[in-house]
């Protein structure tokens, strides 16, 4: 900061006066008391000037105690040793005090500025907290009003035809995308720039968009305090674009999560609306005479519609977590004979042969839930077999393990990693006839019992799905 004369004549002009004032009334003073308001100027010109006005008087103040005031007086002779010593001891507590005021006087003026910068950024803070669509351009107003033309880079270096920039602003720009740290003009790197460019987020060099301030009307040089205010003032900006990114991501998500709990809630209400028509309409075909095979084939499509219904409510049970499986002990060839005479009239045309020791321990699951499961793989492999199926199950470890294998063309490699997938095509599996939802709803129910599910090849070629069930564990007696 330059110091203007001004503040060296009034430094000059309040020790005159003390002096002035001390050799009319030396007599009624004494030495240390006059010695004391040679301070007064001292501390006057340290306030309104700083260090160079405070520094000279003290040595004036300390020269005119010695000239007017110290026998013999009008001299700068000095007569005795301790009048040396109080000289010395004046212009040494007149520096000291200098030096302290000047520095109470800097510290004020930057805690000053630090709350001059700290009401600007909460200014800026304010705009961009709100939700109006002006909010960003508002803030770059005020950028613009206060430090000169800004606006907003994303994140690649200015377009080529912008006449705004020249070919060192815009190196000053790209070095600013891929460094992560403020470039151009009041920095120190291409500070010849016109602009300074400032990252959003500083420090991250994946392409952040950049603040670019143009230099100030004047023509002045941005100081460095300006740059770091603008480089606050740039993260703020940030942090706002990244609040409103996230706020809009958290909007679409919740707008999603609304359509998937709508479907869910849609599907399960069309799907218990649709069972019990069909229920009755499977009774009625089963009383109508004429013709078995058309009545069979016309009960197998009913039945078939019934197994979609069931996916539909099992697939909306999974998304809406409403899932809450009974575990108990089960008998699993119960749930085999069940899921089997569900699908009588589909697998007629297919051999299904069983191997079930008749020792087999039960096993710890939802016999609902196991039985749709078992639903679901006998359809599969109903739909994909040429002729024949085969249940087998053995126990080992604590678990028992069930496999339905079919001699259809197995399932392809390319399809392995989605087959649980819903409406996963391919090639084998659920598809031709099904919901699509199958074997998704397989996966859906065997997790939520604790159940591993699995698929692979038959050891006799097809495909083979297999069932790792935990066997119940009963207390000795």
């Amino acid at each position: 900061m330059r110091v203007q004369p001004a503040a060296y004549i009034l430094a000059l002009t309040g020790v005159a006066l003390v002096a002035l004032a001390t050799s009319l009334l030396h007599s009624h003073l004494g030495l240390a008391s006059a010695a004391l308001l040679f301070l007064l100027p001292v501390l006057l010109a340290s306030v309104h000037g700083g260090m160079g006005p405070a520094l000279v008087a003290a040595v004036a103040g300390a020269l005119s105690f010695n000239f007017f005031l110290l026998p013999p007086r009008f001299t700068f002779r000095i007569d005795s040793f301790d009048h040396v010593i109080s000289v010395v001891v004046l212009l040494v507590v007149a520096l000291v005090t200098s030096r302290l005021a000047t520095a109470l006087k800097s510290r004020e003026a930057e805690a000053r500025a630090q709350a001059a910068a700290s009401a600007e950024q909460a200014e800026l803070a304010g705009l961009l907290g709100g939700d109006t669509p002006d909010a960003l351009d508002r803030a770059l107003a005020l950028i613009g009003e206060r430090y000169g033309s800004a606006r907003l880079i994303a994140g690649t270096e200015p377009d080529a035809s912008d006449a705004a920039f020249s070919s060192l602003d815009r190196s000053a720009a790209a070095w600013a995308t891929n460094g992560a740290e403020a470039t151009g003009h009041g920095s120190t790197a291409l500070p010849a720039s016109d602009w300074s460019f400032l990252p959003l987020a500083p420090g991250r060099p994946d392409g952040t968009a950049l603040l670019a301030v143009a230099r100030p009307a004047g023509g002045g040089t941005r100081t460095p305090t300006e740059a770091q205010q603008l480089q606050a003032l740039a993260r703020l900006i940030g942090q706002a674009r990244d609040r409103r990114a996230l706020d809009t991501e958290r909007r679409a998500r919740e707008r999603l999560e609304d359509q998937d709990a709508l479907r869910g809630t849609l599907l399960a209400a069309l799907a218990h609306d649709f069972r019990t028509p069909l229920t009755v309409l499977g009774g009625e075909i089963s009383a109508l005479g004429g013709d078995p095979d058309m009545r069979r084939r016309a009960l197998a499509e009913v039945q078939r519609l019934g197994a979609m219904m069931d996916d539909l409510v099992g697939a909306a049970r999974i998304e809406s977590g409403a899932l809450r499986p009974a575990i108990e002990a089960v008998d699993l060839v119960d749930c085999i004979d069940s899921a089997a005479e569900r699908l009588a009239p589909q697998l007629a045309a297919r051999e299904v042969a069983r191997d079930l020791p008749a020792d087999l321990p039960l096993i710890a699951a939802d016999p609902i839930l196991l039985t749709h499961i078992l639903t679901n793989l006998l359809a599969n492999a109903g739909r994909h077999a040429r002729a024949a199926i085969r249940i087998s199950a053995m126990a080992a470890d604590g678990f028992v393990e069930f496999h339905v294998d079919d001699d259809g063309p197995g399932v392809p490699p390319t399809l392995r990693s989605r087959l649980f997938e819903r409406f996963a095509r391919g090639e084998g599996g659920d598809r031709s006839g099904g919901s699509g939802l199958g074997l998704a709803i397989v996966k859906g129910f065997a997790d939520a019992m604790g159940i591993a599910v699995a698929a692979g090849d038959a050891p006799g070629g097809g495909a083979r799905f297999t069932l790792r069930l935990p066997q119940r564990q009963t207390a000795r007696v």
